[in-house]
C-alpha cells in the first residue's frame, strides 16, 4: 500500500510560529526519500542524500521562495497534505493489514524538518494538524485517485443515520456543480463507502473539494478539504488569490481554554488559516494545540476554534491572550 499520495514528501516539519520570524531563520535539513514524483517514501535519515528534496516538493507547488520565512509558510501545505495522506491511506485499511505509521522524531530537541509533527519550540503546524485531521474518531476522507469517499468510524459504537456531503468550489469560492450526499450506519471500528466525486476532465486544474460528516441530528462531526491540483505546478494558481480579511472573536471556554471564532469577511476563499496564541498584540507566538486548525474558509465562513492556553498565556488568571490568525492570503488578524 502507498502511503503518501499527490507525490508528496513524506512527514516533513518547518518551523511555524506566526509572530517569532527568528524561529523561521532556522536551517531547513530535507528528509530523504527513495524517489521523489509519484508516491514517495522516506527512510527518515536526517542527514541523508537528495538533501534539496523537500525545498523541491515546496517550491514545486508554489513557487521559490524569497526567505526562510515565506518557505515556512508554504511548506505548511505539504506538511498538512503529507501527514494526512499517510494517516488516510491507514485508514482505508483499517483492521485489513494495514502496517504500523510511526514518526521517528515526532518532537525533536532541535530543528529538524524530518518526520516530526510538533516542532522543536512546542509549535505545531501543518504536519500536527494533518496528522489530527487523518486520526479524528469519526473522519470523513477522499481518495485521491478515484475520488471515492469514506466515513471511518474509530469509535466503540456505532453511527446511525449519518449523512456524507460533498461540494466542489473554484479559486473564487464559487460552487462548482450539485453537491453529492448519502446517508448510511457507520459501524464502529469500520470505514464506509459512500460515492465517489472524480476529477473529471472540465473541472478547473485547481479545486477544492470540502467534505462534511454529520450526525442524524445534524451536528457536524468532521469536515475535510482537499485542494485538487493535476499537476503539482497547478497548485501556483493559490498565488493569485485576492488577499482577503479576517476577523476572530474570543471568548473563555473554561479549564484553560479559549475560543477563536474566525471568519473570512473577503471574497475569495481564506487558504490554510492558522490559529495561534499570543501573550500580548503583537507578542510571540505561544505553543497552544487547538481542536482543528490549518482551516480553509469560503467567503462569509466563519469557524470557531478552540484552543489550550496555558497557564503563562495572557500574563495572569482571568486575562485573555490574544489570538492570531493569519491564512496564506491574509495578514495577521488578532483578536
Amino acid at each position: 500500500m502507498s502511503l503518501i499520495t499527490n507525490g508528496a514528501v513524506p512527514m516533513p516539519k518547518n518551523p511555524t510560529s506566526l509572530s517569532r520570524p527568528g524561529a523561521a531563520a532556522a536551517p531547513v535539513r530535507a528528509a530523504r526519500v527513495e524517489r521523489y514524483g509519484g508516491a514517495a517514501v522516506g527512510t527518515g535519515a536526517p542527514g541523508g542524500a537528495r538533501g534539496d528534496a523537500y525545498r523541491r516538493a515546496v517550491e514545486d507547488r508554489l513557487g521559490a521562495s524569497a526567505s526562510a520565512q515565506e518557505l515556512s509558510r508554504k511548506a505548511q501545505f505539504v506538511d498538512y497534505e503529507s501527514m494526512r495522506a499517510m494517516f488516510e491511506a491507514w485508514n482505508t485499511r483499517m483492521w485489513r493489514g494495514a502496517g504500523t505509521l510511526h514518526a521517528a522524531l515526532p518532537h525533536p530537541a532541535l530543528h529538524t524538518p524530518v518526520w516530526p509533527v510538533g516542532g522543536h519550540g512546542l509549535d505545531m503546524g501543518g504536519g500536527y494538524y494533518g496528522a489530527r485531521k487523518g486520526c479524528e474518531p469519526l473522519h470523513v476522507q477522499a481518495d485521491p485517485l478515484d475520488g471515492t469517499v469514506l466515513a471511518a468510524n474509530h469509535t466503540g459504537s456505532a453511527v446511525r443515520g449519518a449523512t456524507v456531503a460533498a461540494q466542489l468550489y473554484d479559486l473564487g469560492g464559487r460552487p462548482i456543480g450539485e453537491p453529492s450526499r448519502h446517508t448510511a450506519d457507520l459501524p464502529a471500528g469500520a470505514v464506509t463507502a459512500a460515492f465517489a466525486v472524480p476529477f473529471a476532465r472540465a473541472l478547473p486544474a485547481t479545486h477544492l473539494l470540502r467534505l462534511r460528516l454529520t450526525g442524524a441530528d445534524g451536528r457536524l462531526l468532521s469536515v475535510n478539504d482537499y485542494w485538487r491540483y493535476r499537476t503539482p505546478t497547478d497548485m501556483r494558481s493559490l498565488n493569485g488569490l485576492p488577499y482577503v480579511r479576517l476577523s476572530v472573536a474570543v471568548r473563555p471556554a473554561g479549564d484553560g481554554a479559549v475560543t477563536a471564532a474566525v471568519a473570512n469577511t473577503g471574497g475569495a476563499p481564506a487558504a490554510m488559516v492558522r490559529l495561534a496564541l499570543a501573550a500580548s498584540p503583537g507578542g510571540p507566538a505561544l505553543p497552544a494545540p487547538a481542536d482543528d486548525n490549518c482551516l480553509w474558509l469560503l467567503p462569509g465562513e466563519s469557524r470557531d476554534v478552540t484552543l489550550l492556553r496555558w497557564p503563562a498565556a495572557g500574563g495572569g488568571a482571568g486575562e485573555m491572550p490574544t489570538v492570531v490568525a493569519q491564512a496564506y492570503n491574509s495578514l495577521p488578524a488578532e483578536g
